[in-house]
């Protein structure tokens, strides 16, 4: 019989201490449940999938592990750079107060100390770390094999497993190539269940991100299920899961319109609004943030659109908005598309919700006509 590692109260504490340097990085985080429990089901053995967007999924996965029901310690598959000294200063690269804070956390070492406590695991990833080099030796895949044998051992041993089934941050906003970690698993490891949280985060709408969790409900893969099916349970599992909030609300309506376009604030807020309580009636099975839950005026519109034309997207002028070219060019490349067209990224993180959508915005002459 397995001894299950159930969490003690260090690790509890430390995994608050993560937790709490999401303040750093996060103007607020509201959650969202898909199960009338309220919490992330999580009996042993248990996988528990996330989409992999950025740096500061870190904390945020602390404050995933705050939701678990039970409190199990976890393994969590970690980047190799991550666990070494000195990572904090070379992923954020930030200034002033924040740069100093993080130098001194650099130094105190305490960072891979405390994710391996916690159940970090560092693996190579194809094309980062030193995986390069092992490609070039033939031993790449005979590493990564070792690899997920070492994680289904942890699992033997007692933890579940955090993990994140792109491998690598997304791109364009929305999902990368689901890997096979997945299917690995559910042939692996006897009776394993699966549950699923999606992190969406919206850069617009404050000074700082705000991140949205929405933690979803249990669910097995049959032994039965091919690679494609396993894949496509995934896709749907976490992008049908991303919250609709102010920020990718208005990238969407804002990419409805060409260069050049020009409309009114107040006509466009009244659509904003006329809008999100449509979803809310057809589909409320999709989440809603609360800025845009409890959209009654222009103001928080007003500060995404005066974010927008400080980033040259769009121009403010007598209560109008002008399209700049910069908001309508498509990429040639998806890569790092959050720093080439920031609404583009935030409008694919609705990717799964576009059918409903769009059904909403053709329907309404108060939404599509401006």
């Amino acid at each position: 019989m397995t001894d299950i590692k159930n969490a003690t109260l260090a690790y509890n504490i430390l995994i608050r201490l993560v937790e709490k340097s999401g303040n750093l990085f996060f103007s607020e985080v509201e959650e969202h449940f898909l199960h009338e429990s309220k919490t992330l089901i999580s009996p042993y053995p248990t996988a528990i999938i996330g989409n992999h967007v950025s740096e500061t999924d870190i904390p945020a996965l602390a404050i995933v592990y705050t939701r678990l029901s039970p409190q199990i310690k976890m393994t969590i598959p970690t980047r190799e750079d991550i666990m070494r000294k000195g990572f904090l200063i070379k992923e954020f690269r930030s200034k002033g107060l924040t740069r100093l804070l993080l130098s001194l956390i650099d130094k105190s070492n305490i960072i891979p100390s405390l994710l391996g406590y916690i159940g970090c695991m560092a693996i190579k990833r194809p094309f980062r770390d030193n995986s390069r080099e092992l490609l070039k030796k033939g031993e790449l895949r005979d590493t990564v094999d070792a690899e997920w044998n070492t994680l289904v051992e942890n699992i033997d041993k007692g933890r579940n497993l955090f993990m994140f089934p792109e491998g690598t941050y997304n791109q364009d906003g929305y999902l990368n190539l689901i890997k096979k970690g997945v299917f690995y698993l559910k042939n692996k490891v006897e009776d394993i269940q699966f549950n699923s949280f999606n992190l969406t985060y919206d850069s617009l709408s404050f000074k700082k991100a705000k991140l949205h969790i929405t933690y979803g409900a249990p669910f097995k893969i049959t032994k039965e299920e091919n690679s494609d099916a396993v894949t496509k349970i995934i896709q749907d599992k976490l992008g049908g899961t991303y919250a609709i909030t102010l920020g990718n609300l208005v990238s969407y309506l804002l990419l409805k319109w060409e260069e050049s376009s020009q409309f009114s604030i107040e006509k466009f807020g009244q659509s904003l609004m006329h809008f999100k309580n449509q979803i809310m009636e057809l589909h409320p099975e999709l989440k809603v943030g609360s800025e845009l839950r409890k959209l009654t005026d222009t103001k928080p519109l007003e500060f995404v659109l005066e974010k927008l034309q400080k980033l040259k997207y769009v121009e403010l002028s007598e209560s109008k908005v002008k399209i700049l070219g910069a908001l309508t060019a498509i990429p040639k490349s998806m890569n790092h598309l959050k720093k080439q067209n920031l609404v583009l990224y935030h409008k694919n993180q609705l990717t799964k919700h576009l059918n409903k959508l769009d059904a909403i915005f053709e329907s309404s002459a108060k939404i599509s006509t401006i």
